[in-house]
């Protein structure tokens, strides 16, 4: 069985779900080009964020692979009063800045309600 994403659904519903709790939201490929964005401060470099992650990702897959484990699937980063959550899904990065007051589950919820079988 086949399945589908709506990225422009994933990134709606993250906004109007999570609301003022979610500063950002980047949706890019695998290699860190960027799909669909969503800024709530201007403060934020999405290139250079949505470049890091993906590095990071690769940098995660080759260390699982190395030692025979899978790869990874997502990330929580967690400082000081933030998480950055990145989820990798059907080769797209979904990445998001939230306070972190946000019930994760709901983060996963959201997402894997998008996913159509086709």
């Amino acid at each position: 069985m086949t399945v589908t994403i709506d990225m422009e659904a994933v990134l709606n519903n993250l906004i109007s779900d999570l609301g003022p709790t979610v500063y950002f939201v980047l949706i890019s490929s695998e290699n860190g080009v960027i799909k669909k964005s969503y800024i709530n401060e201007d403060e934020f470099n999405k290139a250079s964020i949505s470049l890091n992650i993906s590095q990071l990702y690769e940098l995660a897959e080759e260390t699982t692979e190395g030692i025979g484990l899978h790869s990874p699937d997502f990330n929580i980063i967690h400082s000081d009063n933030y998480y950055i959550l990145s989820i990798k899904i059907l080769e797209h990065l979904v990445i998001l800045l939230t306070e972190d007051q946000v019930d994760v589950k709901g983060v996963f919820n959201i997402i894997n309600n998008t996913v159509a079988p086709q």
